[in-house]
C-alpha cells in the first residue's frame, strides 16, 4: 500500500509503499497493507534491548546516572551532548572502544562530524549510533558469564536474554523470532508487524507485560525516555520530539521501520516503508495519529505537520535555494478491523 508520495513540479516523483499495524489489548484494531509480513525491528527494539541491564541491577552495580541508563535505549547521533554521556557510561563500567565489535565511524550529526574532521580527528567507535546498546550488552554478558567477550554472538548469554525479552513483549515464541545481523554487528530480530506494534503497546502500558520484573523495568525506562528524550536520538530529531510527549513512547530503526505506543488510548503502532526511507516517517505518523487518536497528543500532531525535524519531511520539499519545489504527501486511509 502507498503510505506516502513525493511530488516535484507537476510530477509524482516517488512513491513509498509499506504497511501500518495498530493494536490494542484485544488485538489488531487498524491496518493498512500486509501487517502480517515479518520485518526486522532494527533500532526500534533498543528500548526493549536495554531492559536486561536494568533487570540485573547493573545501574546500581556501576552507579549509573539516569542519563547513562536512558542512552542505552537510544541511537547516539554523535553530537557532544549525547557522546559525553556515552563516554561517562563507558568510563564508569570499564568498557573501552576496543571492546566494541563495530568499526569506527564519524558522527551522523553533520556539524559534529565536520568539526571533528576540521580538528584532524579520525573515526571513532564512540560516535557509532549503537555504541550505548553495545555497552549494555557487554555489561549483561559480563554479569552472566564473567566476561564481556562474545556479547554480539546470537548464542551469547546477553543476546539470548535480549531475544527472550523480545519474545515476551511480542508474544512471538522464542524459536520463531526471525534472526539476522544488524548494521552494527549484533543480532536483529524479525517479527510480524502487528506483533511489533504489540511490543510498543506494552512499553506504553507496562501493566500488560506478562512478567512483573520486566514490567517494572519498562516503567523505569519509559520514564527515562521522557526525562531525557534528546538522548534517544539527538536534538531536533523525530524520536526526540515524539518522546518529549509524556503520552508517547517511540523509537525508529533503519530501513524504514518506526514504532510507538500511545498511553492514553492504549494503542501500539508500527509502520514499515519498504524502500527503507526515513524522510517520510514524520508525514506518515501524522496521518496515522489524526486517524486513530487525534486528541491524545494535539501539540505533537501539530508539530509533526508544521515543524521541520532533522532527517524527515513534514510536507514541503525544498531545493538548495530554499524554494519549495514539491511536497511529501501522506493521505492513506487506515482500515478499521
Amino acid at each position: 500500500m502507498i503510505l506516502a508520495y513525493e511530488t516535484r513540479g507537476e510530477l509524482t516523483e516517488n512513491r513509498h509503499e509499506g504497511y501500518v499495524a495498530v493494536v490494542d489489548r484485544e488485538g489488531l484494531r487498524y491496518r493498512a497493507g500486509a501487517v502480517e509480513e515479518v520485518c526486522f525491528f532494527r533500532s526500534s527494539s533498543k528500548p526493549i534491548q536495554a531492559l536486561p541491564a536494568l533487570l540485573l541491577g547493573l545501574d546500581k552495580t556501576y552507579g549509573l546516572t539516569e542519563a547513562e541508563c536512558a542512552i542505552m535505549a537510544g541511537s547516539n547521533a554523535g553530537e557532544p551532548v549525547c557522546t559525553d554521556v556515552v563516554a561517562s557510561l563507558m568510563e564508569k563500567t570499564g568498557v573501552t572502544e576496543d571492546d566494541l565489535v563495530m568499526k569506527p565511524r564519524y558522527p551522523s550529526h553533520e556539524p559534529t562530524k565536520f568539526a571533528a574532521i576540521a580538528r584532524g580527528e579520525g573515526p571513532r567507535k564512540i560516535w557509532h549510533g549503537c555504541t550505548p546498546k553495545h555497552v549494555g550488552a557487554i555489561l549483561v554478558q559480563r554479569t552472566l558469564t564473567g566476561s564481556g567477550r562474545g556479547y554480539h554472538l546470537p548464542d551469547s548469554a546477553a543476546q539470548r536474554l535480549v531475544r527472550y525479552a523480545v519474545s515476551l513483549f511480542t508474544d512471538v515464541p522464542y524459536e520463531e523470532i526471525r534472526m539476522g545481523t544488524d548494521g552494527c554487528g549484533v543480532p536483529v530480530f524479525g517479527v510480524p508487524g502487528d506483533k511489533m506494534a504489540l511490543s510498543f503497546l506494552r512499553l506504553a502500558r507496562p501493566e500488560l507485560i506478562p512478567e512483573p520484573s520486566f514490567a517494572a523495568c519498562a516503567v523505569r525506562m519509559t520514564d527515562l525516555m521522557h526525562r531525557y528524550p534528546h538522548l534517544i536520538r539527538g536534538r531536533g530529531y523525530l524520536c526526540t520530539r515524539m518522546n518529549e510527549d509524556p503520552g508517547v513512547v517511540a523509537k525508529g530503526g533503519a530501513s524504514g521501520v518506526y514504532a510507538f505506543g500511545l498511553k492514553k488510548s492504549g494503542l501500539g503502532v508500527m509502520l514499515k516503508l519498504w524502500d527503507g526511507t526515513e524522510t517520510a516517517w514524520q508525514a506518515v505518523i501524522a496521518r496515522i495519529l489524526e486517524q486513530i487518536a487525534p486528541g491524545d497528543c494535539p501539540e505533537l500532531l501539530r508539530d509533526l505537520k508544521t515543524v521541520e525535524l532533522t532527517g524527515t519531511v513534514c510536507h514541503d520539499i525544498r531545493c538548495m535555494t530554499g524554494e519549495t519545489v514539491g511536497a511529501l504527501i501522506s493521505d492513506f486511509t487506515l482500515e478499521k478491523v
